[in-house]
């Protein structure tokens, strides 16, 4: 048979003939609206129609044997499975509301001298020598990890909690259910901060640099380094953006000279933002969304932005405790001696004096929340209100080591071992002066 020859055409089918509905269009010519069958209905494409039945079955197979699977999992593994897996599951989302004092429970940790609290993610932390523990509001465990820090610290942000051993040469990164890193340095670390994007920073030295900053990403690598041969450094904040704030003191021309230093992660250079001779910047902390008081050691500063905008003087008394944030700062001051009389005296973020009185020599922590001034004392906490100038005070019975604060409503009063909810409306009595 010759390659050439014609090929036979199928007969018409009357039956299967197709319709074009056709329109005209303004610029001329027609344009096709549709292909139907004999009785007027859209003619199907077999192949698409094929593909989307295969696409249903499929769907219901996939189901299927998906919840085949999950049971059989949950069945074979149901001795691993835990309340802790859950909890990692759901990480990210925040499912629990406390109401009210009645709905945290007594929270048990190990025993020891140097510990550190806070809250994170909803979570009570506590930070010792020998370990690390996160434990939910409730009292259950969801976290032990051992360490060996003598000088342990905490700070935490919304991603990360850091960790690290105060004039030592040991860090950690931790989230709620385990330790992510752990570093060291070759020289020890005298302050460090986290931001809540993840970042972190550690302040130590090395062999040719007074001063050394080294910030990491939440992927533990380092992204930036500052050096210093000339200035030491006393505090460093990072800040959420990038930015950050040194801390710093020099000598020159024979005295001290403290400095603030400004820079960003993303660019090289850093400004000197502020400068004071003849004093020392030893803390700073932040009072409000963009307001920073920064503790010397003759006197008290207060800055908006890069703009000092008041100081308070000290007039030769020691700064005993400090602490800021909420919209105002506090510090205890006591004269030197036996018997020293000691002040509290609080500020708005301004500088400006709100309330200044006598208080007792033996307070031994001091917190500025949600417009009140906390003071731990032996075997009591009292509790001092901004606005109108009363002093309530709760008898604990036993050492209180530091307080966190879950909301507006309820405190936790931490001990060696124990911490336990205290509401600070109830069970505050007021003092009478």
């Amino acid at each position: 048979m010759s390659l050439f020859s014609k090929r036979k055409r199928r007969p018409k089918n009357n039956a299967n003939e197709l319709t074009v509905k056709r329109s005209e269009v303004s610029s001329g010519g027609e344009k096709i609206e549709g292909v139907y069958e004999n009785d007027g209905q859209p003619q199907v494409n077999k192949r698409y129609k094929r593909a989307a039945v295969a696409v249903g079955i499929s769907k219901y197979i996939v189901i299927t044997v998906f919840f085949l699977f999950f049971m059989a999992m949950t069945f074979v593994y149901s001795s691993e499975i835990t309340i802790e897996n859950y909890r990692y599951i759901l990480k990210d989302m925040n499912l629990k509301i406390p109401t009210g004092v009645e709905e945290y429970g007594e929270i048990y940790y190990a025993s020891d001298l140097e510990q550190s609290y806070a809250v994170y993610r909803d979570d009570f932390v506590c930070v010792g020598r020998g370990s690390l523990e996160v434990i939910d509001m409730t009292g259950k465990q969801v976290q032990s990890t051992a360490l060996r820090y003598v000088n342990p610290r905490l700070v935490t942000s919304e991603k990360y909690m850091l960790v690290y051993d105060l004039s030592n040469n040991s860090y950690g990164i931790f989230n709620t259910f385990s330790q992510l890193q752990s570093g060291t340095t070759d020289y020890p670390i005298s302050c460090a901060d986290c931001n809540d994007e993840g970042y972190y920073l550690i302040v130590s030295r090395d062999v040719e640099y007074k001063s050394t900053v080294s910030v990491y990403n939440k992927e533990m690598k380092r992204v930036y380094l500052y050096q210093s041969n000339e200035r030491y450094i006393y505090d460093a904040h990072l800040y959420n953006d990038g930015s950050f704030a040194l801390y710093t003191c020099k000598s020159k021309n024979g005295d001290n000279c403290s400095e603030i230093i400004k820079g960003n992660i993303k660019e090289k250079e850093v400004r000197v933002a502020f400068e004071r001779n003849g004093t020392v910047f030893l803390s700073a902390k932040n009072s409000g969304a963009d307001t920073v008081s920064v503790l010397c050691s003759d006197s008290l500063l207060f800055f908006s932005a890069d703009n000092l905008v008041a100081e308070y003087s000290f007039f030769g008394r020691v700064c005993r405790r400090f602490d800021a944030g909420g919209g105002n700062t506090a510090l205890v001051l006591s004269t030197e001696g036996a018997g020293a009389d000691s002040v509290l005296v609080v500020f708005d973020t301004a500088g400006e004096v709100l309330y200044e009185g006598e208080t007792s020599s033996d307070i031994s922590a001091l917190y500025c929340k949600n417009k009140n001034v906390y003071g731990i004392y032996t075997e009591s906490v009292q509790r001092f209100e901004i606005n109108t100038g009363k002093t309530y005070e709760y008898r604990s019975g036993y050492e209180t080591k530091g307080l966190v604060f879950c909301d507006e409503e309820v405190i936790l009063v931490a001990t060696a071992g124990r911490a336990y909810p205290v509401s600070v409306y109830d069970d505050f009595k007021e003092m009478q002066r």
